[in-house]
């Protein structure tokens, strides 16, 4: 190979059909439980029937899961990185900001 040739990328061990899999994502489930005056970090959690009660939420870029889920009068942190030239990111957050939109409108 010369020089100025790039690596080739290390070949797939595991071929499946249709291309290369995702890997599957290990969230910690929590069913019916109520969470009252604490700051709770979403990312990494699946939250199904599950009340926050005012709670400060940590949301993220990273995946986290809710059915279901009440929050009320909770602040919101938002940590979340709006990358360049990545319109999805700007699409994400925006859903996001309609969840939050939903919890708010939710108490009324």
């Amino acid at each position: 190979m010369a020089e100025s040739d790039p690596p080739k990328p290390p070949s797939n061990p595991n071929p499946q059909p249709g291309g290369p899999q995702q890997p599957q994502l290990a969230l910690t489930r929590h069913e019916k439980r109520t969470f009252t005056a604490q700051t709770v970090h979403l990312a990494g959690n699946a939250f199904i029937d599950c009340v926050f009660d005012g709670c400060t939420l940590v949301l993220t870029n990273a995946p986290w899961f809710s059915q279901n889920t009440q929050f009320r009068r909770c602040n919101w942190r938002i940590e979340y990185d709006i990358l360049w030239g990545a319109p999805e990111s700007r699409s994400q957050l925006r859903r996001v900001l309609d969840l939050i939109d939903g919890a708010l409108d939710a108490r009324s």
